[in-house]
């Protein structure tokens, strides 16, 4: 024997939840521009440059200090640090691995005029040593014409 569903009257339907249709969660959904290598190579390119260490350079100028850093595994002495071919700063010594931190205020000319930082711009960095084993260093930034 058949069963008929009952009859729905349009006053009762109105009264009834709306259907909602989802989509199949089944498949994975991947944007068809891109296949799968080149996705794959992006995640792995990503993941190598996220774990690369990159060394800062041995000159760095900021706002009002220069850094002067040694790179090397010796360390160096009588460092000479020379801005825009007249301010002079020196430093005794400066040990493998460490840094040296110069204010631009403390540089001076030779007939004793200070850096003013605020009237004059860095355009070039000198810096000379002797390493611990008498070989010559010589670092620079910018434009430098001292020789």
């Amino acid at each position: 024997m058949r069963k008929f569903l009952p009859t729905l009257f349009s006053s009762e339907i109105s009264s009834l939840p709306p259907v909602i249709s989802y989509p199949s969660m089944t498949r994975l959904i991947r944007p068809r521009g891109l296949p799968v290598r080149a996705i794959l190579l992006m995640v792995v390119v990503a993941s190598v440059t996220a774990c690369s260490h990159e060394v800062p350079p041995p000159i760095q100028l900021r706002e009002i200090d220069i850094i002067v850093q040694n790179q090397t595994n010796t360390a160096w002495s009588g460092v000479e640090i020379w801005v825009n071919d007249h301010f002079r700063g020196i430093a005794p010594t400066l040990e493998a691995g460490q840094q040296l931190v110069v204010p631009l205020d403390t540089l001076v000319a030779a007939f004793g005029q200070r850096f003013d930082r605020h009237r004059q711009a860095v355009f070039g960095v000198l810096v000379t040593a002797r390493s611990s084993d008498g070989r010559e260093i010589r670092l620079t930034w910018g434009k430098v014409q001292r020789r």
